[in-house]
């Protein structure tokens, strides 16, 4: 009997082997009939296997069962038949069963894909999840390269790129260290550095195809062991950064002073000079001096001392009709007042002991068909102010010792950073002087008051003593913004020689803001007034209280966090820190704002 021996034959041949497999099997006869059923096919149509034996096919599963019928009678498999058992995505293998040369029933082959069908999904969000990420890192503005924890570069952006100047094949399945061995980075690798030591490192790099200084940052990737898996490497021009923050500095000096605008003349001695002025402020004071350079009236300069005020006379001087006439200088306060009138009158022979033989011109005659710079006028000594005034109104003068007259054709342009009024109504200052010096008063703003040329002076100051002192040095972000929230009691002479200092202090390529700041507070005029204890408590209490209260004194006069840093000697960062610690709320305003 057919139907005996073929279940003889599965008892024998398979009842051992059908249950290690994760397909389901059911064996069929040639009626169609379960023979035989394996775990896995049970799990799948929810049933127990032995219940299954001796059933039709067609209770056991709802298909087609052309597809059996046609294995059976052909001989020939069928393959990957897509059927849905239980909510579950399942594909069936049909393949006969022989004994000997005759079919005996056949096989039944159940593959439950429900979870491929995940994976694939989950592979497809992967992909797009990962194109995302390449997307996002090939447009970055910054230079992007990623290393194995061997330091093979595995990936760098076309960021990366342009700011070396080398293709993919210089870096990607290259040693970092071999990069520096072949001369592509001037000093050792960053990334080295961070597989080396863990963490996260930041410095400078010079590339020498580009002929750039490069600011790197490589950070340390880990595993969820801990172990390092790789390095990411970030790299921005600092050149190009302080570029761009210059543009935008002056692109927005641009929109908001509106019709000003300086003469081709003026910026041509601008660019010549290498006068940096970019605020709304200063190019009104340029356009000022532009303006009454064209007369030969006499002007007076007022400002704070190392505001610029001789720079703004040498450039009445440079774009007037005296161009071509000798600048002369003279700080009347320097010069003791037995020695002024000589030099700026000039001498005869014999005139006083110790005088030259052939006599002396003075400096007003110096400056015939040129100008004349009286730097603080206002030191000038009383008997010396009237012969200053006749000089001024009849436009002569005596040598001293000296009795022919002396024509003169000089513009006079005085300065004082003091109040020359004040000076008057205290007797140090004649009053008609006073009159005949201030024809055409022109106030150079102190440079806390034209914030937007302290960053263009900053570059220019750094770019100078860079050449000097023959070094790669640039300033972090942040150190150029604790620059900026600064006072500048002493202006921009102020401002110059901190660069300088910064320059020759600082040990590496980056001039970070925590030096910048620790210089500033060097300062004299930023001492708090001392602190007086009129009762006993606890010393951490009184640090406590003390460091709150001046923390929000600082708040209520400043308004805003940088300007509170700087009259509390403090990084910025510290004073946010404190305040999150104190709980003391802050209302952030512009930080750089110009003091009304």
């Amino acid at each position: 009997m057919p139907n005996a021996s073929i279940t003889d034959q599965f008892s024998k041949h398979t009842e051992g082997i059908l249950d290690c497999t994760q397909n389901g099997i059911l064996a069929i006869d040639t009626t169609r009939t379960v023979k035989d059923c394996n775990k896995a096919a049970g799990q799948l149509l929810g049933r127990n296997p032995q219940d299954l034996i001796g059933m039709p096919l067609q209770k056991v599963i709802d298909t087609n069962h052309n597809y059996i019928s046609r294995v059976i009678e052909t001989g020939q498999p069928e393959f990957s038949l897509p059927i849905k058992i239980n909510e579950r995505n399942i594909i069936v293998h049909y393949a006969p069963l022989y004994m000997g040369n005759k079919i005996m029933g056949a096989v039944a082959i159940f593959k439950d894909i429900s979870e491929s069908d995940q994976l694939i999904k989950e592979l497809e969000c992967l992909r797009h999840q990962y194109n995302q990420l390449e997307s996002f890192i090939d447009t970055s503005f910054d230079g992007i390269m990623i290393a194995d924890a061997h330091g093979q570069v595995i990936k760098v952006n076309k960021a990366h790129m342009r700011l070396t100047g080398l293709n993919k094949s210089n870096f990607v399945g290259k040693n970092i260290n071999d990069l520096f061995s072949q001369g592509i980075f001037k000093y050792e690798s960053l990334t080295a550095k961070c597989l080396r030591e863990g963490r996260t490192v930041t410095g400078f790099q010079y590339i020498n195809p580009t002929k750039k200084d490069l600011v790197i940052t490589a950070s340390p990737v880990f595993n969820n062991n801990g172990s390092m898996a790789g390095v990411i490497a970030n790299l921005r021009d600092l050149t190009e950064l302080n570029q761009l923050k210059e543009k935008l500095k002056m692109s927005q000096v641009l929109n908001t002073r509106g019709h000003i605008e300086l003469s081709n003349v003026l910026k041509e001695n601008l660019r010549q000079d290498k006068i940096v002025a970019t605020s709304p402020e200063m190019i009104k004071v340029l356009n000022m001096s532009e303006r009454v350079a064209q007369t030969d009236t006499t002007i007076l300069l007022t400002g704070e001392s190392g505001a610029g005020k001789e720079i703004v006379a040498r450039i009445i001087h440079h774009v007037s009709d005296r161009a071509n006439g000798n600048f002369i200088q003279i700080n009347c306060g320097a010069i003791p007042e037995n020695l002024l009138e000589a030099e700026l009158f000039g001498y005869e022979a014999g005139a006083f002991t110790g005088a030259r033989r052939q006599g002396k011109a003075g400096l007003f005659e110096l400056a015939n068909n040129g100008s004349i710079l009286l730097d603080e006028i206002a030191e000038m000594p009383i008997n010396l102010q009237v012969k200053l005034l006749r000089v001024l109104q009849e436009q002569e003068t005596f040598r001293v010792g000296g009795t022919t007259t002396i024509k003169l054709n000089a513009r006079v342009i005085a300065a004082t950073n003091k109040n020359l009024w004040e000076c008057v109504n205290q007797g140090s200052f004649r009053e008609d002087l006073f009159y005949r010096i201030n024809v055409v008063p022109i106030n150079v703003p102190p440079l806390r008051q034209r914030r937007d040329d302290i960053i263009p002076l900053v570059m220019n100051f750094c770019k100078c003593f860079q050449e000097k002192y023959h070094v790669n040095k640039f300033f972090a972000p942040e150190a150029l913004s604790v620059l900026e929230a600064y006072q500048w009691p002493g202006n921009v002479r102020e401002l110059k020689n901190v660069i300088e200092r910064l320059i020759i202090l600082c040990e590496d390529n980056i001039i970070s803001d925590q030096l910048v700041a620790e210089q500033l507070n060097r300062n004299p005029r930023l001492t708090l007034d001392p602190v007086v204890v009129n009762s006993l408590l606890p010393l951490k209490d009184a640090q406590e209280k003390l460091e709150r209260d001046l923390l929000q004194l600082a708040l209520d006069k400043y308004k805003t966090t940088r300007k509170a840093a700087q009259a509390l000697g403090i990084a910025h960062s510290s004073v946010v820190r404190k305040l999150a610690r104190h709980d003391i709320k802050s209302v952030q305003l512009w930080t750089t704002s110009i003091d009304s």
